[in-house]
């Protein structure tokens, strides 16, 4: 389990030394973006399935395809839409965006759970590709360009 390390939320089963009932239980992330607040979601998102022992359930496996369900999801909301301005056909117009927030959390959610599954570090993982790209994309031969090898003239 996940300790509570004092970060202004009840991420832990235990709040001020008192371990709470499971109708009590509680998760509250900070709503700030620092490394800190990215930090306590993980403790967060962890103490949630733990609380719950969904751990069990939590395999690399099901955790990708629950990963690949859930942005599936996200994607579903922009089906047969239109970009740009409107006026829009009934349906065609951009999605609700309370759905989108809510299926950009659950893809966060499941990445978070099978990151700590996989025993990979997001952040390390995430500044370690995106210098992988930035040699990949220099910025003299990648800027404006959708070509997906800018070394290439297509």
């Amino acid at each position: 389990m996940a300790p509570n390390r004092g970060l202004g939320y009840a991420a832990a089963v235990q709040v001020k030394g008192e371990t709470l009932p499971d109708e009590r239980r509680t998760v509250r992330a900070p709503s700030h973006s620092t490394p800190h607040a990215f930090d306590a979601l993980h403790e967060a998102v962890a103490a949630f399935a733990e609380a719950r022992d969904w751990r069990q359930f939590h395999t690399p496996r099901n955790l990708a395809t629950c990963l690949a369900v859930e942005a599936s999801e996200l994607l579903e909301l922009f089906m047969w839409t239109r970009d740009g301005e409107g006026p829009h056909p009934p349906g065609a117009g951009p999605p609700d965006a309370r759905a989108v927030e809510d299926e950009v959390a659950d893809v966060l959610i499941s990445l978070l759970n099978f990151c700590a599954v996989s025993g990979v570090n997001p952040l390390a993982a995430a500044r370690r590709k995106l210098a992988a790209l930035e040699h990949k994309y220099p910025v003299a031969l990648a800027r404006g360009s959708a070509i997906k090898d800018p070394t290439r003239a297509d």
